[in-house]
């Protein structure tokens, strides 16, 4: 009987202990609705990860319930911006012969989350993320395999992003 009578209250606890899914809950202040994302700058050597990078945030951030994205940078309540400030590829393992099996590849992200009507930062942070992908004599597998990675290390920093700024504010 009390086994039932636990089950039955267990609902009523864990509604009321503030356990919520990540996302659906935002700690942004009550008054950011609408955000502009702004295409991130790209400061290394390798092409297109400021279109990769803002891409996938932005993709992220359309998930969310708490947030409008806006296309217009003067209707939004806030800001973000980013920048790719560090990206680099270096081998991490050798075969027995001294060749190279497996690269690393590192990416660091500067963003800021600022108020559109006062230009007030709301948030800082620089996000980092590293992936592992196979090494292959044949020079277009290699670059495909080192895009493939570059693929995983934007959706995971999309994603840190976001929970960064919508749960951990």
């Amino acid at each position: 009987m009390r086994r039932l009578i636990l089950l039955w209250m267990l609902p009523f606890f864990l509604g009321g202990c503030g356990y919520h899914f990540s996302g659906e809950v935002s700690s942004l202040p009550p008054e950011i609705r609408s955000l502009y994302i702004e295409l991130f700058a790209n400061r290394t050597a390798e092409p297109y990860l400021e279109n990769f990078i803002t891409n996938q945030v932005v993709e992220e951030f359309a998930r969310s319930r708490n947030l409008h994205l806006t296309e217009d940078r003067n209707s939004a309540d806030a800001v973000l911006s980013g920048t790719v400030s560090r990206y680099s590829t270096s081998p991490v393992s050798f075969g027995r012969d001294d060749e190279i099996t497996e690269y690393r590849s590192a990416m660091t992200v500067d963003t800021v989350l600022y108020r559109s009507s006062d230009g007030k930062a709301l948030w800082k942070g620089n996000l980092s993320w590293t992936e592992e992908y196979p090494s292959n004599d044949d020079k277009a597998v290699q670059e495909d395999n080192e895009a493939a990675a570059i693929v995983v290390i934007v959706e995971r920093l999309a994603e840190d992003l976001y929970f960064r700024i919508a749960d951990n504010f």
